[in-house]
């Protein structure tokens, strides 16, 4: 399956979600051409007909506006590059879109989210930074973010900073919003 998003929310929320989800990007003049709720509970995909980057914007600018909009969406994460799980394919395109991005005198941090998975991060950590050596690592503060969510037999890549993921839950808190539970 191909996916732009990676809309993450509370165990057994994922139909909620996926209605907010559906309601705001209408309201954006968008639509979701597949959404699909994954067997790892809180965890669904999505492909949107739009850039996945304007949309993380779009949902800040709504947040600070009307922060009710968001109650069962946790985070969104753009998704750059979708493949089916395998070591050297993640590489190879990892790379690439680092390549694409990070100047040489920037830093960056691959960081591995997995679920239902046996791939191992460390394997997949030193295959691709070892096809970026010219650039610096930073674990604490780096510039970009290369981030690999695996999710079974699925795998989303994206080259990214911290403020490109939407977290609505640290967005409100940012605006002074009072955080209540949904569940």
């Amino acid at each position: 399956m191909n996916f732009n998003l990676l809309v993450t929310t509370y165990r057994h929320r994922e139909y909620d979600a996926v209605d907010e989800l559906n309601v705001i990007l209408q309201r954006f003049g968008f639509e979701a051409q597949i959404i699909e709720i994954q067997k790892v509970s809180g965890i669904i995909l999505a492909l949107a007909n739009l850039n996945p980057f304007e949309l993380i914007t779009k949902f800040k600018k709504l947040l600070t506006e009307e922060p009710w909009q968001f109650r069962y969406i946790l985070r969104v994460i753009p998704i750059e590059k979708t493949l089916y799980t395998d070591i050297k394919n993640i590489e190879i395109e990892g790379k690439n879109l680092a390549l694409k991005k990070i100047k040489v005198n920037e830093s960056f941090r691959i960081s591995i989210e997995k679920r239902h998975t046996s791939t191992r991060s460390k394997e997949i950590i030193s295959s691709i930074a070892n096809k970026l050596t010219r650039y610096q690592v930073s674990l604490e503060n780096p510039d970009w973010i290369i981030l690999i969510e695996i999710i079974g037999n699925k795998t989303g890549i994206s080259v990214l900073k911290e403020r490109d993921i939407f977290n609505s839950i640290m967005e409100k808190r940012m605006a002074g919003y009072s955080i209540e539970s949904s569940g």
